[in-house]
């Protein structure tokens, strides 16, 4: 029997009779699943990671099987691994929704249809299991472990600045993840600080990265990070026709034309995301905390302008501020909104001056009004800042006692020839 909700102790032993007996995932999408067998999962409760509208995450150690493919979390193996955590069976996390499901409805679901549909990456969360109870018809989802979110990492770092490599190695495995969903036809529509998920490895020394620094600069030694791209419940398929439904994302990171309300837009509304969490995880805090909606549109034109003027252009020939979008001043025409006639700040005055140049021009090149004038993962991927200045740390550092698997997987998907040991 499976568990109330809200009855889940700490180190509990849940067992649940779900069905069907196997589901293949990790890639590999079967619509139709016979329901022939029911199976039995049991797992211990080790602690509570999330609790939102739809569901509730645990941390568990699984007793039962596993894909094959699944990998030993990196929260379990390394030599700074937690002790308590370093000998368990298989660090998992277990979602429950708290809807009550038919079995048709499950295999309908976005989330589930989205991550059996796209292909495995290493930057995008894995579906290990997903299984409805018998008794409650409540669904389950068996995820790989990760330890939290870049909003905790943010949090944890009390305004102590990441490394520029760090900041680097990030910014490469969310865009590897970002372009694989958009590369396998799908777009997020819910990118935030809480949706990447975020496992730190151990410590190293990166190379400084900062414009300012003299050439025998001392490297600056910082966490090394896992990153993973979760929640897919929002995400579309590009190729679907619009209209769309207009409430996506925290407000904070909604790109111009979903604050617009317009019902047509696509993957874009990622890279607007994208170019705000850059922004973030360099300053610490968020560019665009408006407070409503029109509250959140006055913030915009506050940074990038109104939409309306033509600023001119910086010294590389780029336009200062967000440009001009008159498709965006007939949607606010549409909804009663008038653009406030705010001049453009110079984006390099909101960073300090170990902020590389062609970082700050990346995220402005990411936060243009027009979404047709975004950068697209694939531009994101051959820009100056990877190509010049974030492969200055572009080999992986593998702390002792990790299991290389992961890192080797990485070093795969980039391309990388080079592992430090």
């Amino acid at each position: 029997m499976s568990a109330p909700l809200n009855s889940l102790r700490t180190s509990e032993v849940i067992t649940v009779v779900g069905l069907p007996e196997s589901v293949s995932v990790l890639g590999n999408y079967e619509p139709e699943i016979e329901l022939t067998e029911t199976s039995v999962r049991s797992y211990t409760v080790l602690k509570r990671l999330g609790d939102g509208a739809f569901g509730t995450v645990w941390l568990c150690d699984w007793h039962g099987a596993l894909p094959a493919a699944a990998l030993l979390s990196p929260m379990q193996c390394g030599d700074s691994v937690r002790q308590e955590w370093k000998h368990l069976s298989r660090l998992v996390a277990v979602k429950r929704m708290k809807k009550v499901f038919t079995w048709e409805e499950c295999v309908k679901l976005r989330e589930l249809e989205v991550l059996r549909t796209i292909p495995p990456h290493p930057n995008i969360t894995s579906l290990y299991d997903f299984f409805l109870s018998t008794d409650e018809l409540a669904l389950y989802m068996v995820f790989d472990a990760m330890e939290g979110n870049l909003y905790h990492l943010i949090k944890a770092r009390k305004g102590l600045k990441l490394a520029g490599g760090l900041i680097s190695t990030i910014c490469r495995q969310i865009l590897g993840g970002l372009d694989h969903i958009h590369s396998s036809g799908y777009f997020h529509r819910d990118l935030k600080p809480e949706n990447i998920l975020v496992t730190t490895l151990g410590l190293h020394e990166y190379v400084s990265v900062s414009p300012i620094a003299p050439p025998d600069a001392q490297p600056e030694r910082d966490v090394v990070v896992l990153i993973k791209i979760t929640d897919f419940g929002d995400a579309r398929r590009i190729e679907s026709s619009p209209p769309f439904t207009e409430y996506v994302s925290v407000r904070w990171y909604r790109a111009p034309e979903v604050l617009l309300l317009s019902r047509n837009y696509s993957a874009p509304v990622d890279m607007w995301g994208l170019g705000t969490i850059l922004a973030e995880i360099v300053n610490l805090k968020p560019l665009f905390p408006g407070s409503g909606q029109v509250d959140q549109c006055t913030k915009l034109c506050e940074i990038l302008g109104d939409p309306s003027g033509d600023y001119g252009v910086d010294a590389d020939g780029m336009p200062l501020g967000g440009g001009t979008w008159g498709e965006g001043i007939r949607l606010a025409g549409e909804v009663g909104f008038t653009f406030p006639q705010c001049c453009p700040k110079r984006l390099s005055t909101l960073f300090d001056a170990h902020v590389p140049h062609q970082l700050i021009r990346l995220i402005s090149e990411l936060l243009r009004y027009d979404p047709t004038k975004r950068l697209t993962t694939g531009q994101c991927l051959q820009h100056r800042y990877l190509t010049e200045v974030a492969s200055r740390n572009a080999s992986i550092p593998v702390p002792p006692g990790l299991e290389r698997s992961y890192i080797c997987s990485l070093a795969s998907y980039y391309g990388l020839a080079t592992l430090n040991s």
